[in-house]
Parts: C-alpha cells; sequence; structure tokens
C-alpha cells in the first residue's frame, strides 16, 4: 500500500459509508460510490422509515389503553398523510446527517452506477469516468425477493420499498410472506385500521426464530386482528373487479384471499448484477459473493461486506463487516466473528435474540433454559406491557451462555446485555450475579439467568 492509501467503495449503504468513514480516519483517500441515495436501503426505505411507521402505530396503542392510565381519550383520527410525511422526514434527517458525516471526513462522493474495468478500476457508467483505486469494498447490498406466480407482477402487488411510497391508506392487504418485514408491515397497517392477511408458507411466523417466542409472537399478531395463514403455498394473483385475488393452498386444501393491495415480503437477496464482477473474476456462489473472514475476495484487492455476501442480512452486521474489510485493507488485522449478532424484531411485542435458539442449541449441546416472565417484573407492571419473556439458554455442564431470547417491552434495547455478554463468553452466574437497577426491565434478564443458578427472586 502506499502511504496515502486509495480506497474505492460501490455502495452507499449500512455496509459502504460506515466504511468509508472508517477508512477516512484511518488516513485513506476514500471515494464512494452510490448508484441512488446515502444510506441505502436501511436509511431510506428499511429500518428507519419502517421503524418510523411503527412508532405511528405504537401511539395509536397507547391511545386505546390510555384509561388503564387514568386518561380519557375522546377517540382519534389517522391522518396517513401526515404519518407517511413524518417517516419522510426522519429519513431526511438522518440521511442528512451522513451526508455531514462524508463531508467532513473529505470522502469523495460520486453519484452514479459502477462496472468494473479491472481488478482496480470501475467505469461509472452515466459520465464514463474510470476510477482507479489500491482496494476496492463492494458494498451494493440486497433487493426483494419474488415468487414466480402468475400475476405477482400486477400493478397492485407492491414490495416493501413500494409499499413505503403509499399515498393513501388501503383498505385491506394481502401480506405474502411473514418473516420480520411482513410481520412488521402487517402490525403497522392493521393499527393504522387496514384489514390484513398474512399468509406464510412455513408452519409459524418468523421462520427462525425461536419456536416459542415465535409461537407467542403469532399469537399476539392474531389478537391484534390480523388474520394469519400458515402452510399456505400461493399458486397466483388475478384481478376481480376492484380486489385482486391470491389464490393459495394449504395441504391438499385450496382458499382465496382478497384484497385493494397485495403487499411482497419473502425476502431479500444480494445485489451485484450492474457492477460485473464475472469481468474480474470475482467468485460467488448461490447468489452471494464469496468471502474469508477478513471480508476479501477470491480477488487481491477486491473485498465485499454487507448483504451482498449472503448468510445474515442485518444492517448492524453489515457495518461491522465493512469496517471489518477496511481494517484489513489499511493492514489492521482482523477477522469477523459471527457468534454474537443480535436480531430484532419491532413488532408489538417486540422481539429480540442473540446466538442459538432452543432447537438449535440442543443438537449440539446438553442444554440448561432459564424463563422469567414479564408479568412478574415491576417496570412491566407500570408500563402495563406484561406479556412476554426473557429466554436463557445455556450449556448444562459449563454454564456458558449460548443463547438469549426476548419478547416483550423494549426487547430490541434489553438484548445488547445478552450481545456484550455472549461475545466475553459470560455464563448464566455471571448474568445472575451482576447487580441490575431496579426497577428496569433489564431485570428480566437478570432473574432469568438466577432461574439456572439456584432460583429467582421474584417467581416461585
Amino acid at each position: 500500500m502506499p502511504e496515502v492509501p486509495r480506497i474505492l467503495i460501490i455502495g452507499g449503504g449500512v455496509a459502504g459509508y460506515p466504511a468509508a468513514i472508517r477508512a477516512s480516519r484511518m488516513g485513506a483517500e476514500v471515494t464512494l460510490i452510490e448508484r441512488d441515495a446515502i444510506g441505502g436501503t436501511c436509511l431510506n426505505w428499511g429500518c428507519i422509515p419502517t421503524k418510523a411507521l411503527l412508532q405511528s402505530a405504537s401511539v395509536v396503542r397507547t391511545m386505546k389503553s390510555a384509561e388503564t392510565f387514568g386518561i380519557r381519550c375522546h377517540g382519534y383520527d389517522v391522518d396517513f398523510g401526515a404519518v407517511m410525511k413524518r417517516k419522510d422526514s426522519v429519513v431526511s434527517r438522518l440521511t442528512r446527517g451522513v451526508s455531514a458525516l462524508l463531508k467532513a471526513g473529505k470522502i469523495n462522493v460520486v453519484q452514479g452506477t459502477a462496472t468494473f474495468v479491472d481488478s482496480k478500476t470501475v467505469q461509472v457508467n452515466e459520465t464514463g469516468v474510470k476510477i482507479r483505486a489500491d482496494a476496492i469494498l463492494i458494498a451494493t447490498g440486497s433487493k426483494p425477493g419474488s415468487i414466480p406466480v402468475e400475476g405477482i407482477d400486477g400493478p397492485d402487488v407492491m414490495d416493501s420499498k413500494q409499499a413505503l411510497s403509499l399515498t393513501s391508506l388501503p383498505a385491506s392487504v394481502v401480506v405474502i410472506g411473514g418473516g420480520v418485514i411482513g410481520v412488521e408491515f402487517a402490525q403497522f397497517l392493521a393499527a393504522m385500521g387496514t384489514r390484513v392477511t398474512i399468509l406464510e408458507m412455513m408452519p409459524g411466523l418468523v421462520p427462525g426464530v425461536d419456536r416459542e417466542v415465535a409461537s407467542l409472537l403469532e399469537k399476539r399478531t392474531i389478537m391484534s386482528g390480523i388474520d394469519v395463514v400458515t402452510g399456505a403455498s400461493v399458486k397466483g394473483i388475478a384481478r376481480m373487479g376492484a380486489h385482486n385475488v391470491v389464490t393459495y393452498t394449504v395441504g391438499d386444501k385450496t382458499a382465496t384471499a382478497s384484497a385493494e393491495k397485495i403487499l411482497l415480503t419473502v425476502g431479500r437477496r444480494p445485489d451485484f448484477s450492474p457492477i460485473d464482477v464475472d469481468r474480474v473474476g470475482v467468485r460467488h456462489e448461490n447468489g452471494a459473493i464469496v468471502v474469508d473472514e477478513h471480508m476479501q475476495t477470491n480477488i487481491p484487492g477486491i473485498y465485499a461486506a454487507g448483504d451482498v455476501v449472503g448468510g445474515i442480512m442485518l444492517a448492524h452486521l453489515a457495518s461491522a463487516e465493512g469496517e471489518c474489510a477496511v481494517k484489513n485493507i489499511l493492514g489492521t488485522r482482523d477477522a469477523m466473528s459471527y457468534r454474537a449478532v443480535p436480531s430484532c424484531i419491532y413488532t408489538s411485542p417486540e422481539v429480540a435474540s442473540v446466538g442459538l435458539t432452543e432447537e438449535k442449541a440442543g443438537q449440539s449441546h446438553d442444554i440448561r433454559v432459564g424463563r422469567f416472565p414479564f408479568r412478574a417484573n415491576g417496570k412491566a407492571v407500570v408500563l402495563n406491557d406484561l406479556e412476554g419473556m426473557v429466554k436463557i439458554i445455556s450449556d448444562g455442564t459449563s454454564g456458558e451462555v449460548l443463547g438469549v431470547h426476548i419478547i416483550g417491552p423494549h426487547a430490541t434495547d434489553l438484548i445488547a446485555e445478552a450481545v456484550l455478554g455472549m461475545r466475553k463468553q459470560m455464563t448464566a452466574g455471571d448474568f445472575a450475579h451482576t447487580i441490575h437497577p431496579h426497577p428496569t426491565l433489564s431485570e428480566a434478564i437478570m432473574e432469568a439467568a438466577m432461574t439456572l443458578t439456584g432460583g429467582a427472586i421474584h417467581v416461585p
């Protein structure tokens, strides 16, 4: 590497822009090419806007339960246009902040689509300008998945990005796909007053989540008024009058669901087709770029990070991978660890987890499982948010914590303690014997651990 190395980053999302800032602070000359909006999917069409919408849904739920706290609300009106406007303002504020950080770091931001010329050079297609660098990081992210059924390209079929651009609230929506994105959107729309049906191909909602926790979330989703059909295989979509009809099968039975709009949320897949990695021989398998533990591809000097490498597609992991890549480019040897990667679902109730599920841990370990219900937690009682629990899975011999799963109030904030603990290979005893402030929701983590080390205080 020269004294001032030149790093080129393709993609300004949550893998690319943190990597650019880190590389600049480490002394590199950085160019960042983004074909769309700085911040990528997460800031513009994913994490941030969806959470802004879910916050509006939370306000509706609070108003509905206000009398519990001695406050009488005499009805409310949903101004869908104002809800969407607030979402846009949140996104705009954060993207402006990121742009300001890039400017402060003297990072050269180029608007356009990059294509490889050779292993050290890319061309910006819109201008024809060629940019050469000592190392290149591919961080082009992912795009919504689809399913090969008739009618899937109909005018009333939306992906998650298109749903965020709705200008009016649909009276009814069928959500195809009951994963994280599908359930979050379903809960938001239902809170706004839309009639919602979820069709999920797997036996339960949010596949991959600890089964006990997923079952509780599914129960609460149904209780909120959302129709949930699991084991449903979609066969086609047809326009009939003013509605769209989705035909699906459950086992050997055929059924239909109709709605004004259809929302397709069947996952995401890596997106690197515009940059022509085959020209320089970058290896990819099963639709994802292959990297080593240092985030380097098979071509020296070319790295990749974020959704484009497949695996766990989460914004915070993408950022960690991007920073890992530039550290290695600039001579600081670093390796990615996927042992303690948190996952969050911003539904009601919230769900968060880290490590192995009970099912997975039981396949390779002699395990012990501790649980503590939020109904026995003082702060949860104060909040009148009693549903859910903290669940800790530990190794039966060493006591090391293998997984933590939380469903309930502020689960997505609480999980950080468990992530740090697992990163430091803490035991259930370490969690149990750490003094937690009172009254707080975090005490539920301590008491769940106590059930594995002599018994919790606030349950029999």
